[in-house]
């Protein structure tokens, strides 16, 4: 990927922006009236640290625009599957594209960039997209309203995310009277901060500001300008923060929270109406994971070029933290699943009702394994 120099980087990232994201009906980027800490994107352009935010840059760019290219002819009804973050939770829908699985079950994809959670739940029970790749949390939540969603695979089970903090922030206490960053209200950055506040004994929002900042890659210029004292951030935006001379306080996997991170998700309308198609997509995204336990090399190739890094410290920091955290069969964490009822009961006293399996379909699963048992 091109990387532009600081007179026109800024136009560029626009032209990218503007130019080559297909999105129909779908914002790239929402914003809502939360207050957020957009001055500190821009406090760091005129300061010496150019080459973090150029690093950091390159990143969200590389985020939106690795769908270019990825549609398929109108006659061939590619299935759509909105895709996150450009960091290792989207790993396996990377794989399963660039690994040729989707087309090898002749269900070609078309994946579709959505900056933040609540945005990809609207494209999700619009229609706009079949599938999701989305935080589990986030779909509980939208399923206490009655939306219909559902999980069909846990990708990730645990918060991959680290806390990321300045100097002088070395013990959770700290984190007292500070300014936290998330991506987006209702993300996993959001509800994974909130989880880990909690169990430190921190009272999120009173005792500790969380700001937004519509996507990780944005959270650590923000810091670097002092803006913010410590944010949510995932592989490889961590290391990168780590390498500039912040802190890891907590890698959130090792702290003990119960945790449906990405997720696989659809509609119960859609897996009623299309469940072959459903299957052929759960199929090659069970074939991709198995490429990424089984093959480093090509695992590292496709990283490089989604987070448009050569870097091999930070690609091998990456597949190293990632790889393990991908099962075979991808079963969702009913676990993970009752500690996001748990927290949002709290508010929501339909919370308290629910049941993790509510939330789930995991009948697709279980007919491919039953389907490899017997080969």
């Amino acid at each position: 990927m091109e990387c532009w120099s600081d007179g026109v980087m800024g136009n560029r990232a626009m032209e990218v922006l503007s130019h080559h994201v297909r999105i129909p009906n779908i914002p790239i980027l929402q914003y809502s009236n939360t207050p957020t800490m957009r001055g500190g994107t821009r406090a760091i352009m005129k300061r010496k640290n150019r080459r973090i935010f150029k690093a950091l840059l390159c990143l969200m760019i590389t985020s939106v625009v690795f769908a270019r290219g990825w549609g398929t002819p109108a006659s061939a009804q590619p299935v759509r599957i909105a895709v996150g973050a450009a960091s290792v939770a989207s790993l396996a829908t990377w794989v399963a594209h660039d690994g040729g699985y989707f087309a090898r079950e002749g269900v070609p994809a078309e994946l579709i960039y959505i900056r933040g959670g609540p945005q990809t739940m609207s494209a999700l029970i619009s229609g706009e997209v079949p599938f999701a790749q989305i935080y589990g949390g986030a779909l509980v939540a939208a399923g206490l309203t009655g939306a219909d969603v559902v999980i069909v695979a846990g990708l990730i089970n645990q918060p991959f995310f680290s806390i990321i903090t300045a100097k002088g922030i070395d013990k959770p206490e700290d984190l007292r009277g500070k300014k936290i960053g998330i991506s987006t209200f209702g993300s996993a950055t959001d509800f994974a901060l909130r989880l880990a506040l909690k169990k430190w004994g921190i009272k999120a929002d009173s005792e500790v500001s969380i700001l937004q900042m519509r996507g990780v890659p944005e959270i650590l210029p923000a810091m670097a300008s002092g803006a913010l004292h410590g944010g949510v951030m995932s592989p490889p935006t961590n290391m990168i923060a780590i390498r500039a001379g912040f802190k890891e306080l907590a890698y959130l996997p090792q702290i003990g929270i119960s945790f449906q991170h990405t997720s696989l998700a659809t509609t119960r309308r859609y897996l009623e109406k299309n469940r072959p198609t459903a299957l052929k997509v759960m199929r090659a995204y069970h074939s991709a994971i198995e490429r990424i336990k089984s093959d480093k090399a090509y695992t590292l190739k496709t990283l490089s070029k989604y987070m448009s890094t050569t870097d091999s410290v930070v690609l091998d920091y990456s597949y190293n933290v990632g790889q393990p955290l991908f099962r075979i069969p991808p079963y969702p964490t009913l676990e993970g699943i009752q500690a996001a009822l748990d927290f949002l009961a709290e508010k929501d006293p339909k919370a308290k009702q629910a049941q993790p399996k509510d939330f789930v379909d995991i009948s697709l699963l279980q007919e491919i394994e039953k389907a490899g048992a017997k080969k």
